[in-house]
């Protein structure tokens, strides 16, 4: 999970610290010497000036208190002449050009480690959530701040480590300043003080506008996604001309914060240098007209206060940056903590293989009043195959879910062998388990990554490829493509049938080598034809698997091994196809429906 932060300089910094670590303070050391390294340099002018001026004599009230570096090149046995000087200053500059180098350097790989830190930590919490707790979210939240709000929060970032830049190259100018002349210095940082407050209530603006941006954001990627995923009915329909009005009302809320931020950009853009020299005219005034300073001082201080002055723009600059990017911090860190409270819970056993009957004993589940399964009690005995039949509403893919261990019921329990699925870690028990639902899963890839999923093509993954094709009769398809197995299936498989797809989401399951095979509606979308053939597929696999289907067309379950009736959560009647239709009316009545 991403830490928590507070809003101010002190809680930034120790956000950024517990994802970076001392990373941090190299970056921030690095910054601190080049600062130092640049503001001496500068102040070195001054004796160089003075030296030309006075045929090599440098009079140490021009330096104020920075009298001590020229001390200090004179102390190591170098006499003050212009050579030296121009000599010091070669000197500082490299040393400073060096070290900017290895800080600038540092900072990108800072920033590289901070961006894969935080991408991996919400793919964590992504990975360890919940079924439920995913099916709570926002998708449209997930897939912006996955993207864009991580894109904005590197933004936030960089910015950030620039007006640390800033800020310790102001420190410096400022300490060099003052050692130059202290009442000038003092006077200006007063004065740059007061207009702070001004820009500190545009920034709690700019501040709330860049959380409402995200919110936006996130709003139109969730609408986004569902244009997208219903473009058909959309377009057939011209409901995409509605569709795309309510998009463009987002669109226009989000802009008009963009705006927003823009205006309070400029204002506070444009009233920086007037301010800037306002403030240093008066104070030159007020130095030299009431407090009688030096002006060879003053004018030491000036030219470190200029270049001061310079980093305060962009401090301010930099932290404008930031502020109009936190909303993304705020966005990214609320995610991670909410799918950290999601995490999914599981027991400690590593599941090994299916060894016994899943045995589902007294399971009971209610959304809100709803109540969808009543102490249910099924066995699927190991390597048969069971069927779940009834009315829509009436639990069957819900068991289907508790089997998976994607939604925990509210009483009972499933039993593997002679361990309750709770004590297992679930991911390993996953790993045994095929699904293959009404909806085919296809990746926009080509037909052996989407079988394999993405293993490396080695000959032996290559043999057990051809094994699964083999087993879900793709064979034939396969041969036929001038592409063979690296032939692209498009978005969501949109360039291959719905039978197609179905067989490429069964070989998939046989090249996983599964234990348990569930078929939640496999075929309900095919045609007659396609229907059948996929049903032939389905029972060659009959003895070799554990199988749960669950089906509408009873067709497809007329030679399973035994049949389970529910109506209203509760398990009415089971048994073979031909006992059902002989023992139960109402089985016997939806046979005669479908013609059967």
């Amino acid at each position: 999970m991403l830490p928590k932060y507070k809003n101010n300089f002190f809680g930034y910094f120790l956000f950024y610290y517990r994802i970076i670590g001392k990373k941090l303070f190299v970056s921030s050391i690095l910054s601190i010497i080049v600062s130092v390294l640049d503001g001496v340099g500068l102040a070195m002018f001054m004796p160089l000036l003075q030296s030309v001026a006075d045929n090599g004599k440098t009079p140490k009230e021009s330096m104020g208190q920075l009298h001590y570096i020229t001390d200090a090149i004179e102390g190591m046995g170098f006499s003050l002449t212009l050579g030296t000087v121009l000599g010091a200053l070669v000197v500082l500059f490299s040393l400073k050009g060096f070290i900017k180098f290895l800080e600038l350097n540092y900072q990108a790989k800072v920033m590289q480690y901070f961006m894969k830190k935080v991408r991996h930590e919400l793919l964590n919490s992504l990975q360890k959530i919940s079924y439920k707790g995913f099916t709570d979210l926002d998708a449209g939240a997930i897939q912006s701040n996955f993207i864009g709000e991580v894109q904005r929060m590197s933004q936030a970032a960089k910015s950030y480590m620039s007006y640390s830049q800033a800020l310790f190259m102001l420190l410096s100018y400022l300490a060099l300043a003052l050692l130059a002349n202290y009442q000038f210095a003092i006077l200006v940082v007063i004065s740059a003080g007061l207009t702070n407050l001004l820009y500190n209530r545009i920034y709690k603006k700019m501040k709330v506008a860049s959380y409402e941006i995200s919110k936006k954001g996130h709003n139109f990627n969730k609408h986004m996604i569902q244009a997208l995923h219903h473009f058909k009915y959309l377009k057939s329909t011209n409901y995409l001309n509605s569709y795309a009005k309510k998009l463009r009302d987002v669109i226009n809320n989000a802009e008009s914060l963009n705006r927003r931020i823009a205006y309070y950009n400029a204002v506070t853009t444009g009233l920086k240098e007037p301010m800037i020299l306002i403030i240093v005219a008066l104070v030159i005034y007020v130095q030299l007209k009431l407090m009688g300073g030096n002006l060879a001082t003053i004018i030491l201080s000036l030219i470190l206060f200029y270049r001061a002055l310079n980093f305060l723009i962009l401090i301010q600059q930099a932290w404008q940056a930031f502020i109009q990017n936190t909303g993304a911090m705020q966005s990214v860190s609320a995610l991670s903590a909410t799918m950290a409270t999601m995490a999914e819970v599981e027991g400690a056993k590593t599941f090994e293989s299916l060894n016994g009957d899943i045995q589902i004993r007294n399971v009971s589940i209610s959304y809100g009043i709803n109540k969808v399964l009543n102490e249910m009690n099924i066995v699927i005995p190991q390597k048969q195959t069971i069927a779940l039949v009834g009315e829509s509403g009436s639990g069957k893919t819900t068991l289907a879910n508790i089997i998976m261990g994607l939604i925990n019921p509210d009483s009972g329990s499933v039993i593997l062998g002679n361990v309750p699925l709770a004590e297992y870690k679930l991911n390993t028990y996953r790993s045994k388990i095929g699904y293959i639902s009404q909806d085919s899963v296809i990746f926009s890839d080509d037909i052996f990554n989407n079988i394999t999923f993405w293993a490396d093509p080695t000959p032996e993954n290559y043999q057990r490829f051809w094994n699964a094709v083999q087993m879900a009769s793709l064979k034939d398809f396969v041969d036929s493509l001038e592409l063979k197995e690296r032939t692209m299936l498009g978005n969501n498989g949109i360039l291959i049938s719905g039978g197609q797809k179905q067989r490429i989401s069964i070989a998939r399951e046989m090249y996983k080598n599964v234990e348990l095979l569930i078929l939640d509606e496999a075929t309900s979308a095919l045609d007659s034809e396609t229907e059948l053939f996929i049903q032939e597929n389905i029972e060659k696999l009959h003895g070799k698997y554990t199988m749960l289907v669950i089906a509408h067309r009873l067709s497809t379950i007329k030679n399973v091994d035994k049949i389970y009736l529910l109506d209203k959560g509760k398990v009415v009647i089971s048994g073979d196809f031909n006992n059902m239709v002989k023992n139960s009316d109402k089985f016997k009545r939806m046979v005669s429906l479908q013609g059967l």
